[in-house]
């Protein structure tokens, strides 16, 4: 098990990746999960898919607005009142904001979409810091999105938010290794999972074509034929955080079936 006894925050539980990293890290033998998202129906939701898999892990919920710092903080206290410690945190937590090109873009939308992907990962790393200092251990994964590399049209203020928590992440790999803690990004492409499914659905309708040729679009640009799952870009991120990935610190990892190919 790639986890085994480890304690596991997830932030940002929702439909998609949130949900797979904390479902997969209780089948690769987490102790216990700490799941956090602003919409309770949501890590109630979380903690089902857990329990449903009747095994040992531990389950710890708690509604969490990461743009609030009082309310990370409150999150890993409680995270180290239950379980003593915090082996791994998962920065899943998102806005992604309008599609638009930078020409005509509400940049005060930006402002919020940075506060949450930066300004708010940020403040949920900051909250961890201290325990790992003190155990000498820990694993934070980002994840990123393939965007950054590979620039999508519509995408260009999300993109600059995560663009710049990739900067924060090699600071932070920097900065931390000398405490025996790792900080890592899993840059998502392509995902297959309820928020790409609802997306397809929608461009169908609104452009009356069918799903699978949508599909398909995307596929072909995919050089393993077709788009990833979540929870196979789940168990990518969960090998960033496990003691197989011990010497991986500040790397990137492209989870894209191959869509961007860095040189």
């Amino acid at each position: 098990m790639l986890i085994k006894n480890k304690i596991v925050i997830v932030s940002g539980i929702g439909p998609g990746l949130g949900i797979k990293l904390a479902v997969q890290a209780a089948k690769e033998g987490a102790k216990a999960v700490i799941l956090a998202a602003r919409t309770q129906t949501k890590i109630d939701l979380a903690e089902e898919a857990v329990n449903a898999l009747d095994n040992p892990c531990q389950v710890l919920k708690l509604a969490t607005d990461i743009t609030d710092k009082n309310q990370c903080e409150q999150l890993v206290s409680e995270a180290i009142k239950n379980f003593g410690n915090i082996d791994i945190l998962f920065n899943s937590a998102f806005m992604h904001g309008n599609f638009e090109s930078i020409e005509n873009a509400d940049l005060n939308s930006w402002k919020q979409v940075i506060n949450t992907n930066l300004i708010g990962t940020m403040q949920m790393t900051q909250a961890v810091i201290p325990q790992m200092k003190a155990q000498k251990n820990g694993a934070i994964v980002m994840v990123n999105t393939m965007s950054v590399r590979k620039p999508f049209v519509g995408e260009c203020g999300y993109s600059a938010s995560k663009a710049a928590l990739g900067s924060a992440t090699k600071f932070l790999a920097l900065e931390l290794g000398q405490y025996g803690i790792r900080a890592n990004s899993a840059h998502m492409g392509w995902m297959w999972g309820v928020p790409v499914q609802s997306y397809i659905s929608h461009t169908s309708q609104q452009n009356d074509v069918s799903e699978q040729s949508l599909i398909d679009e995307v596929a072909k640009k995919i050089p393993i034929g077709r788009i990833p799952t979540d929870d196979e870009c789940a168990k990518a991120a969960l090998f960033l955080s496990s003691d197989y990935a011990s010497a991986v610190n500040g790397a990137i990892l492209d989870v894209n079936g191959g869509e961007f190919l860095p040189t």
